[in-house]
């Protein structure tokens, strides 16, 4: 496909951006948005995403409307008669609107129905296309040299000829959020000026979970090599974890000199709330997830630990140097939901007298690149970041 074949985007009105989930993926597309917003002000951009990223996009000034997708309650019912009707009435809905170009981001099947139902003469894929979405979306070519999800995004906006300098995410957070994320830091003893860390530790599973007793040790270096505290951030199901990690670090510092036990976030801010906290942040520490593209797209560093995925492509957005990583310990059969070398976690394990294999099951619950990555490594790249 060349370029002259597009439609020419200053003659077009309605604009469909299809990008669902993740909460990491809907940031690393927000670009897009700006791109199109500013090359093109006579276009009314639309975004559908499902509900758990939905403030990610919410309050973006490029985009007109916010197409919200109940992903859950569908999935929990999605036999009902009742579901099917609602689902039909959306796809309709999207027909309604008239739309003339469809951006489909996701390039899986449910995205694919949906830029097929808008009825839309021009519709395309960014990225890549996948479980039949190639069949109604016609791929964009992107260049050799975009590894990233965000330039892959961005390959989109380039084919149609819009400036992409600089690249910008309008993620918009509100002043009623600002205070809320205030209140907590204070309430939780920290002064929201002072500087501090955010650690999260969840990930999406536990072979890409660096553990708990390595973010207590974290804590530990950071409040002794930079009296730095640490602030633990998550959804509800990742308070427990959070907890974890307070109690190792009361346990292991009980007696002087003590160590600030980290201010528990978990399940306690949404989304906005938890951008607000970000924002104001020293540096954010994670693996990949969330919360990690969301501060880098707030413009804070981000030390990211990162096992068996590919940082150059999932990477914190222009942050590749805050990247750790051991992946000349991967094997052939790794991936991000199995480590094929588990005995390396385990020997590594045993050594420290910590559990990190499942032998019931025969699977590591870290990877063992990821494994591979010490808390002292983590602590220098901060002080990096905080000195640099």
């Amino acid at each position: 496909m060349t370029i002259s074949t597009l439609p020419d985007l200053k003659t077009i009105r309605r604009l469909l951006i299809i990008r669902l989930s993740s909460i990491g993926d809907v940031t690393h597309a927000l670009p897009v948005s700006a791109a199109l917003g500013e090359a093109f002000p006579n276009l009314e951009i639309s975004w559908v995403v499902e509900e758990m990223s939905a403030d990610v996009v919410a309050g973006n000034p490029y985009v007109h409307e916010i197409i919200m997708v109940p992903r859950e309650r569908w999935k929990r019912a999605r036999l009902s008669p009742r579901v099917w009707r609602e689902y039909l009435e959306f796809l309709a809905g999207l027909r309604r609107r008239r739309f003339e170009v469809t951006l489909d981001l996701q390039g899986y099947a449910k995205s694919g129905v949906m830029a097929l139902a808008t009825g839309a003469p021009y519709r395309f894929g960014g990225w890549r296309l996948r479980e039949g979405a190639q069949l109604a979306s016609r791929l964009l070519p992107h260049r050799p040299e975009s590894a990233h999800r965000v330039e892959r995004f961005l390959d989109v906006v380039r084919a149609f000829g819009a400036d992409l300098n600089p690249v910008r995410f309008p993620f918009s957070i509100s002043d009623s959020a600002r205070a809320r994320a205030e209140a907590l830091l204070c309430a939780g003893g920290l002064s929201p000026e002072a500087p501090y860390a955010v650690l999260n530790p969840a990930t999406g599973n536990q072979v890409r979970r660096w553990g708990a007793a390595r973010y207590a040790q974290l804590v530990s270096l950071l409040a002794e090599a930079y009296h730095l505290p640490s602030v633990l951030i998550g959804s509800e199901k990742d308070i427990a974890l959070c907890e974890e990690i307070r109690e190792i670090v009361q346990r292991v510092h009980a007696s002087p000199p003590a160590i600030p036990v980290p201010l528990n976030l978990a399940g306690k801010t949404g989304l906005k709330e938890l951008a607000a906290v970000l924002e104001r942040c020293a540096v954010q520490i994670s693996g990949d997830t969330g919360s990690a593209h969301i501060a880098a797209a707030l413009g804070r560093p981000v030390v990211a630990l990162f096992g068996p995925t590919d940082p150059a492509h999932a990477g914190p957005w222009n942050q590749s140097g805050n990247v750790l990583c051991h992946r000349e310990l991967c094997a052939a059969g790794c991936g991000p939901q199995r480590c094929a070398r588990p005995e390396i976690v385990a020997g590594a394990m045993a050594e420290a007298g910590k559990s990190g294999y499942n032998r019931s099951r025969g699977k590591s619950t870290t990877a063992s690149c990821l494994a591979a990555i010490t808390p002292n490594e983590v602590c220098m790249k901060v002080g990096q970041n905080l000195h640099g």
